[in-house]
């Protein structure tokens, strides 16, 4: 006899596995980065100029020519 608790656990059950199942997904973001600046010093202010990328979870740096950039 199924009785609602064991409805109740199966539906928990496969709730839980279909969230495993889900891909992750990564927020990937790209900074700008002269080749002398200091990496945290360019953090700062990407994350200044752009709030809603400090939980990215990895950080690609772009690198440019510090002296073309004046």
């Amino acid at each position: 006899m199924v009785t609602a608790s064991s409805i109740r656990r199966l539906s928990q059950s496969v709730d839980r596995i279909e969230r495993q199942s889900q891909p992750h997904r990564w927020k990937v973001v790209q900074v700008r980065r002269g080749y002398e600046q200091d990496p945290d010093a360019a953090l700062d202010r990407h994350f200044a100029a752009h709030p809603e990328d400090q939980d990215a979870n990895v950080v690609i740096f772009e690198f440019f020519d510090d002296e073309n950039s004046r």
